[in-house]
């Protein structure tokens, strides 16, 4: 009779169990390095009067604008997974064959795309699985210096503490007085919130709109009169296109990329 191996220790009882590596740190929080966040090349700002920073949830608000838009600029982030202990064992499974460590380097670029000639936009990609936290704060901080200049600068968000599609504003002012729209327990979450703490910490002016969101990060879907709403709003702000065929396609491209409730209709278990 065989018996398969399958560990050579034994499972801690709780996640804050001291690791059971030797080489790892005892306690639950482990040292890493920061996250390296870089911008590929010269990007001259003052060429440009408009930023918009938003998620990869609301590109439907630029349909055929991102894809063929100019790249510009590039922010890349790169972090790295701490080796991890790989053992294979032979097909009788009493033996230990071989143990090795591995680990992997991860990166992330974030084009800036110039959607017009005075326009820019930087669509962030959420991913709460795959992406660090940390990764994007530290991004929101690079975006934050970039554009301390003056210029519009445009934040479209979301947040699931919200029921309807609200106006954010700082310009100049107070955060107590300027950013009252949000009512506790309001609030903002994810790489917006960074991003809109940076800017306020900065004293740097900007104005966007938080719509409702359901769902983790990366990953929201948006209710069709949240959605009508921003379309209208996005529209008589950039005037991107003809408004009935911008208000097709819009729609269309939501429905597409899956943002909108009810697209890809589940059971939650």
């Amino acid at each position: 009779m065989l018996f398969k191996q399958w560990n050579d220790y034994t499972e801690p009882r709780h996640h804050i169990d001291a690791p059971l590596d030797e080489i790892e740190d005892l306690g639950s929080l482990k040292v890493e390095p920061l996250p390296k966040v870089e911008l590929l090349g010269e990007l001259d700002i003052s060429a440009y009067k408009r930023a918009i920073i938003t998620t990869k949830v609301f590109r439907s608000l630029f349909p055929g604008n991102l894809s063929n838009g100019k790249k510009v600029s590039t922010f890349r982030i790169s972090w790295n997974i701490r080796n991890r202990e790989d053992t294979m064992y032979r097909e009788d499974f009493q033996l230990r064959e071989e143990s090795s460590r591995k680990g992997d380097a991860k990166v992330l670029e974030i084009p800036v795309v110039q959607l017009d000639r005075e326009t820019l936009v930087i669509s962030v990609a959420e991913d709460f699985m795959h992406v660090p936290p940390i990764a994007l704060n530290l991004l929101s901080k690079q975006i934050s210096q970039l554009f301390s200049k003056s210029l519009d600068i445009v934040v479209l968000g979301s947040s699931d503490r919200i029921e309807e599609v609200k106006s954010v504003a700082f310009l100049n002012g107070e955060p107590q007085t300027e950013l009252h729209s949000l009512v506790p327990p309001e609030f903002l979450t994810n790489f917006i919130a960074s991003l809109v703490t940076q800017l306020v910490l900065g004293k740097i002016p900007f104005r966007g709109y938080i719509a409702p969101s359901e769902g983790p990060s990366g990953y929201e879907k948006l209710s069709l009169e949240a959605m009508d709403t921003l379309i209208v709003k996005c529209w008589s702000e950039f005037a991107l296109a003809d408004r009935d065929a911008y208000f097709k396609e819009c729609h269309r491209n939501w429905r597409l990329n899956g943002t909108a409730m009810g697209a890809h209709a589940g059971l939650y278990l």
